[in-house]
Formats: structure tokens, C-alpha cells, sequence
């Protein structure tokens, strides 16, 4: 299936089973927990995005001064945006999936799935640099 129709139904459907487990949710716990339980999972959100992208940031940096790839830090840090901005989204199925995506099993599957490293095919990696000086004769 395609990326695109991937995307345009997950647009359509999302809201529909927000809105159905917003009201099924609502009628069990009733509407003053629903709507306080989804106002602190976007504080949760805001909190998450804040404290993590410096902790974040900072662990890429500390890679880079080491001449090191940071490939896991920079996987991780946009596996915790996501997270971040999916707490952000009102409603319990994005929150299930933010805390999904925040479980540290989880979290390296996806990291290992679809990671930088080892994406240079096996001919750019054995590819060495010839600098060459040559002088044309007239």
C-alpha cells in the first residue's frame, strides 16, 4: 500500500476512533476525568518534548565531538518528538501509541527497523578516494 494512502486513511479513520473512545471512555470514568485525564497527557506532552530535546541534543553533540555517528541518539530523539507530539493530540488511542513508542523494547525494535546504519550498500563502502595530478601536453 502506498505511503500516501496510508496517510489520507489514518486522517480519516483517527478521528473517527478518537471520538468513539472518547465517548465510551467518558460514559465509564465520566467527562470531568476524560477531559482531565486528556488535559494532562498534552502537559505530559509539552513536559516530554522540552526536557527530552536538550537531553537530546546534547547526547548528538557529545557523539559528534567524539567523531562518533550518532544514528541511536538521533533515532531515539525523533522516536521521543513523536511521542511528545502525540500526547499533544487529544485523545486516547494517540496516547496509547505515544506510550507505546516510549517502552524500551518497543522503542529498539523500531530503532533497529529503521535505523541509519547500514544503509551504504556494500560497493560505496569498499569505494577508496584517488587524488590524482595530471598535466596536459600540448
Amino acid at each position: 500500500m502506498n505511503i500516501k494512502k496510508i496517510i489520507v486513511l489514518s486522517l480519516l479513520i483517527l478521528p473517527i476512533l478518537e471520538i468513539v473512545l472518547f465517548v465510551e471512555i467518558g460514559s465509564t470514568i465520566g467527562s470531568f476525568n476524560t477531559i482531565s485525564i486528556i488535559i494532562l497527557s498534552a502537559f505530559l506532552g509539552i513536559y516530554l518534548i522540552k526536557t527530552q530535546a536538550v537531553i537530546q541534543l546534547n547526547q548528538v553533540r557529545n557523539k559528534v565531538l567524539q567523531g562518533i555517528r550518532p544514528d541511536k541518539e538521533i533515532m531515539s530523539g525523533i522516536i521521543t518528538l513523536l511521542s511528545g507530539i502525540l500526547f499533544l493530540i487529544p485523545g486516547f488511542l494517540t496516547d496509547f501509541i505515544a506510550i507505546f513508542l516510549l517502552i524500551g523494547p518497543f522503542r529498539s525494535i523500531l530503532m533497529r527497523k529503521y535505523s541509519f546504519a547500514g544503509t551504504r550498500s556494500k560497493n560505496q563502502s569498499r569505494r577508496s578516494v584517488i587524488d590524482v595530478d595530471y598535466k596536459e601536453d600540448d
